[in-house]
């Protein structure tokens, strides 16, 4: 392999650079899915009507992650418009729409089938808007689909971690306001035993890359709420030295403030370091 230094002249690059570079590679087995949003008030029905089917929210919270044995990142497309009037002789292209793809997990069945029993109840939940509204019995022979509103079946987000074994780095999709939109064929046969899996399709409406957790979030309101008060606080200063016909004061480094701020107020018990780290995180975009 070579690389390049100049225009015209190559170097070769040494077989232990090459290799080192690919010994440490992102590998597919190691990720966690966790379902967020189960406990909120929009949901209270949905989860009312799986806790009397057997399906707890301890079980949504704490193990269903757990079992899902295979999944799939899905793509992302942006749509285009061409505009060939702006420039004599060419044609551009200009993004007019982002559409993403709907998205596959595949889950190992537990022995009390709490696995097949959840996604099953939640579709059947998104249809079920007749029995309680319209008193429909879901057995009788003239029963019909009446769907429930969007807010009462989407669920907040799914979160899918995807980690290395050092747990070091680590890359994490969110994907908002997701529902199971196809439960896929079962097999079951009197052939060799195998381990029961189910196939489930979401859709969603978008999914956002990189962290959404509680602590990046309050992390993000700290820093905001510092920033702005000291920003007013500068101002309200400026102002009051015009007025007193003094020269104004040297601009202080705000960024160095609002770490101060924010490390003297936090709650979370973690170390100035691990705070100063998180907000270096934050104000490169990673958070």
């Amino acid at each position: 392999m070579a690389k390049f230094l100049q225009r015209d002249k190559l170097s070769p690059t040494p077989t232990s650079d090459v290799l080192s570079k690919f010994v440490r590679v992102a590998q597919t087995s190691h990720y966690k899915v966790e379902f967020r949003g189960f406990g909120s008030p929009n949901l209270s029905r949905l989860a009312s009507y799986l806790r009397g089917k057997g399906v707890d929210q301890e079980f949504i919270a704490n193990n269903l992650g757990e079992y899902c044995n295979r999944a799939a990142v899905p793509g992302t497309r942006l749509f285009t418009k061409e505009a060939g009037d702006q420039f004599p002789g060419m044609t551009q292209k200009f993004v007019y729409k982002r559409q993403f793809e709907d998205f596959q997990m595949t889950f190992m069945v537990d022995y009390e089938y709490k696995v097949q029993k959840f996604f099953e109840l939640w579709q059947e939940f998104i249809t079920s808007g007749s029995d309680s509204a319209d008193g429909v019995d879901p057995t009788s022979t003239n029963y019909y689909y009446r769907m429930r509103y969007p807010d009462q079946y989407k669920c907040d987000r799914i979160r899918l971690l995807k980690f290395d074994r050092d747990y070091n780095n680590n890359i994490e999709y969110n994907f908002m306001n997701a529902f199971p939109v196809n439960v896929a064929t079962t097999p079951v046969d009197y052939g060799p035993s195998r381990m029961l899996e189910v196939t489930v399709s979401f859709a969603y409406d978008r999914y956002v890359f990189g962290k959404m957790d509680s602590y990046s979030r309050s992390l993000r309101e700290a820093v905001e709420q510092a920033r702005t008060q000291l920003i007013a606080k500068e101002f309200q200063k400026r102002v009051e030295e015009k007025n007193a016909g003094n020269a104004p004061s040297p601009v202080p480094n705000v960024t160095t403030d609002v770490y101060d701020a924010v490390i003297e107020n936090d709650t979370t018990g973690r170390t100035e370091e691990q705070i100063r780290t998180d907000m270096n995180n934050y104000f490169n975009g990673s958070k």
